[in-house]
């Protein structure tokens, strides 16, 4: 842990360090001199204070519990989960409370079926065990998030009305409140609202949602004065933002302490970008800042078989930020609480303004297996609610909770495994203050990745081919390793595909590289497609209401623009672009879309794309089913000789119905060539995996592997002829047909001593000889063991080597031991211990097993030395030792008289 000398010298005396500010000082965790030994590596955050928040969202926890999880410490001992947060350095829970989450006959909706009842029951506990409370109204029945603001079943009659529903908002907030204060919770902070990025509570629009967040902020006023109010938000990633929020805010004058944000690596950008916009929040306008949601995954296996929100709806790159392991999870939730402590003081208090970190449900774990087809498991999610949604959810949130009810979308991003077991990541809140370290335990080499087109030579795809690798310890200490590539397998593609081949460290690490060859793009015929350049938008005839070319960063397909449509009424449009000089032929035309109906409700008949050539036209639906739920509309286009195609979006929509198009496309149909039959290629890699390596050398397997590694990069490619599938086979039977058997000796193993006193020495007078024919070379080998030293010579000619091996026993040790003749295959000559066979090996005396590394593939044979009480008979043994090209040793393993 790195500290200036100073502040080291404060925290080694044991007692808190003050960190002095613009304004004044605050505290700040006295840590250890050193970090604590763990099972995960965390570095210290320099600088946080005692009180920066270690939150965590438990919300369906009750449902769990009801359900029969139970929560288990590291040792696998059954805690309670409040206790158990409590000892892992957890400070804050979240809960969060929907006004009522059941049908009229008490059926749940699933979620934690949290409603106040439940909230305060959990409340209770976690105050019990010396844990504040967040309490997150999200002022709906059901969740509350960017795309769903439902209005509460008993609002319903309001709906829409601004001015009733922030009385009706204070009024529930003050009640529910002032059931928390008498039952005797801590509540620290509030929320009002939840992701409020659109709406709360069905009301739109800044005049109306700061009516309603001043209503509850009030609330939270007249019952707990001491708590912070929080205002929640979501996308920091999208530029300007947080600002236009926060400037609305300040302009409506709302009474608020805390401006939020969820925070997801997976969607919401860089942490750099996170300080940045929240700092920006917290030195304008005075503001404390926090991430009131967070999480990262640990597996990307579905503990329930009801899929997973990671990493169904996660692109591959954004799985890269960090690693998909407890480690990654310990990583990502320090990088979040450091760019939440970088946000600093910036009003002169003394405090820092970047208040904490809230994990999101880290003990969401299932409650079953078999997803669906388990009906017992269904059952249990629909009684006790311990899913995302239970089927009864449907009858509030018909377009989400009623098509895809079910199990936890997120139960392998929790903090605790599939059983309820604690990961080595949930103590991370603890270790941000103290430090963490890990034993330095190799874990792994990331893959590589290349990327190429099929224009481009093999040669400059293996010249991207890195030369050394970043080896991954569990300590977070990497190592630099080389690398050696199965580069010659890169001959073998053949065009567009994904391409594997394996290569080796010079430490023994195995490393793969994945070349992605994509086909050269085909020429485009529309002109900017994807709406970027504005100089073009003159390129397209937009006719009616409600559409135009216009930026919808973070919502569109490609790029920042698109064509926009929204209008408060029923409403028509059109886009349109001409394209002439078209070579006569066949064509694809392509677009993708995406949007909802004013209700989230798809809309899969209301947008179209057409092309017309010739007088006739041809169309496919551009469906709308959600938020940047992309569809991809695909029309086939025959040009004519006039080379003319006239492409068209148009849309017939109801009122509020709102999407965009993007990424529209005419290119050049293209014929998928046929492949040849590969039944022969996969009957010889099929006839390789048959053969039993330990009888060959290891030269020979070589060719072999590197022939299999061929055969592998040629299927993957798209464009290989009948002649390439004949040539690998070639090159697999000839690599077969070119095993080399490892050569075989005879050894004699003779004691020329048949009763030995315990203690004895076997010298010159009282040795055992190993005798047998081996090739020349070798040179003279000094083995060492603890109290033992062999020498052996094969300096002698090759046709007749006669070899006398000498083991010289220490007098002093009354052991008897288990005396064995290995033989190491694959020598070379000269001297040493290298692991290329070249003679030498390390003897380890409590086990007899020579060092695996040094040397490959032999045989053991072993005589024994038995123990008669005070004397101990040497057994004299005939031995065969296979595979004996590179050298022979004896290897002792030691037994207690």
């Amino acid at each position: 842990m790195r500290r200036n000398t100073a502040l080291t010298r404060i925290m080694a005396s044991g007692v808190a360090a003050i960190m002095l500010c613009a304004g004044g000082t605050f505290t700040v965790n006295a840590a250890e001199e050193e970090p604590v030994k763990a099972d995960v590596s965390v570095k210290a955050i320099q600088g946080l204070s005692d009180d920066f928040i270690g939150g965590m969202d438990v919300s369906s926890m009750l449902s769990l519990e009801e359900s029969g999880v139970t929560f288990k410490n590291a040792n696998g001992e059954v805690e309670d989960l409040f206790t158990l947060l409590k000892e892992s350095g957890v400070n804050y829970v979240r809960l969060r409370v929907w006004n009522d989450p059941f049908t009229a006959d008490g059926q749940g909706y699933g979620g934690g079926n949290v409603n106040a009842d439940r909230a305060l029951t959990m409340a209770k506990r976690a105050t019990a065990a010396g844990l504040k409370v967040l309490v997150d109204f999200h002022y709906s029945d059901f969740w509350a998030d960017p795309s769903k603001q439902q209005v509460p079943k008993a609002w319903k009659s309001f709906e829409g009305d601004a001015d009733k529903t922030a009385d009706t908002v204070y009024d529930y907030t003050k009640q529910t409140l002032t059931t928390f204060k008498q039952a005797g919770v801590d509540v620290g902070m509030v929320q009002v609202g939840n992701e409020t990025t659109a709406k709360i509570a069905g009301i739109s629009g800044w005049d109306g949602m700061s009516k309603v967040f001043s209503a509850g902020s009030k609330a939270i006023r007249e019952v707990l004065p001491e708590a912070k109010v929080v205002i929640h938000f979501t996308n920091p990633e999208k530029a300007g933002t947080y600002a236009t929020y926060a400037k609305q805010l300040s302009n409506h004058n709302v009474d608020y302490d805390v401006f939020a944000s969820s925070y997801y690596p997976f969607w919401h950008g860089t942490t750099e970008n996170l300080t940045s916009v929240l700092k920006n929040v917290a030195s304008t306008y005075k503001k404390d800042v926090m991430v009131a949601e967070t999480s990262w995954a640990y597996t990307l296996d579905d503990g329930d078989d009801d899929s997973n929100t990671v990493p169904s709806k996660v692109t591959a790159d954004n799985l890269k930020k960090y690693d998909i392991s407890p480690q990654g999870q310990a990583d990502e939730i320090r990088a979040v609480a450091e760019a939440v402590n970088n946000i600093g003081d910036n009003d002169g208090d003394g405090e820092n303004d970047g208040l904490g970190v809230f994990y999101w449900e880290p003990a969401w774990v299932p409650v079953g297996t078999g997803g669906k087809d388990n009906a017992e498991l269904v059952d249990t999610w629909n009684k006790y609610g311990g899913g995302w949604a239970t089927e009864a959810a449907g009858e509030y949130d018909p377009n989400d909770a009623g098509l895809y009810w079910g199990g936890s979308g997120v139960d392998n991003q929790a903090l605790f495994d599939f059983d309820g077991k604690a990961l080595a990541s949930l103590p991370t809140f603890k270790y941000i203050h103290t430090g963490a370290v890990t034993d330095h335990v190799f874990t792994k080499i990331d893959p590589v990745e290349i990327t190429a087109i099929d224009s481009d030579s093999i040669d400059a795809i293996k010249a991207q081919l890195p030369s050394e690798v970043t080896a991954h310890y569990q300590d977070g200490v990497d190592e630099t390793e080389t690398v050696t590539w199965q580069s010659a397998a890169l001959d073998w593609i053949r065009g567009a595909g994904t391409y594997t081949i394996t290569g080796t460290t010079n430490a023994g690490h195995d490393v793969t590289v994945t070349v992605t060859v994509t086909a050269t793009p085909a020429k485009d015929y529309v002109t900017d497609g994807s709406f970027e350049n504005a100089e073009n938008d003159k390129n397209w005839t937009i006719a009616g209401t409600g559409a135009s070319i216009t930026e919808d960063s973070g919502n569109a397909a490609d790029g920042k623009r698109a064509l926009k449509f929204w209008a408060s009424d029923a409403y028509s449009f059109s886009a349109t672009q001409t394209i002439t000089g078209l070579e006569p032929g066949e064509y694809v035309l392509t677009a993708m879309s995406q949007g909802a109906a004013a209700d989230n409700a798809a809309i899969t008949d209301g947008v179209a794309l057409s092309a017309t050539t010739g007088g006739k036209t041809t169309s496919d639906a551009l469906e709308l089913n959600g938020w940047v739920k992309f569809d991809t509309a695909t029309v086939p286009v025959t040009v004519g000789a006039d080379g003319t195609a006239t492409i068209t979006i148009t849309g017939n929509l109801p009122a509020d119905a709102w999407g965009n198009v993007d990424k529209v496309s005419l290119v050049k149909k293209t014929e998928t060539p046929v492949k040849p039959s590969t039944e022969n290629l996969d009957k010889a890699v099929a006839e390789a995996g048959k053969i039993n390596r330990d009888e060959y050398t290891n030269e020979s397997l070589a060719k072999l592997d590197q022939a299999l590694a061929a055969a592998d990069v040629l299927l993957a490619g798209s464009t290989y002829t009948e002649q390439d599938v004949n040539d690998v086979i070639k090159l697999v039977a000839d690599a077969i047909a070119g095993l080399a058997q490892k050569e075989v000796s005879s050894l004699t193993v003779t004691p020329s001593k048949t009763t030995y006193q315990v203690g004895d020495a076997i010298d010159a007078d009282h040795d055992l000889k190993v005798v047998g024919n081996y090739s020349a070379g070798m040179g003279n080998v000094t083995l060492s063991a603890d109290q033992f030293t062999l020498d052996y010579d094969f300096s002698a000619p090759a046709d007749a080597a006669k070899v006398t091996v000498t083991l010289k026993s220490n007098p002093n040790v009354t052991e008897t031991y288990t005396v064995a003749v290995t033989a190491r295959a694959e020598g070379g000559s000269g001297n040493g211990s290298d692991g290329a066979g070249n003679g030498g090996a390390t003897i380890n005396p409590d086990t007899g097993e020579g060092d695996k590394t040094n040397g490959a593939n032999g045989d053991k044979i072993t005589g024994v030395l038995s123990n008669t009480g005070s004397a101990v008979t040497a057994v004299g043994l005939a031995v065969v030792v296979l595979g004996v090209a590179g050298g022979v040793s004896l290897a002792l393993r030691r037994k207690r008289s």
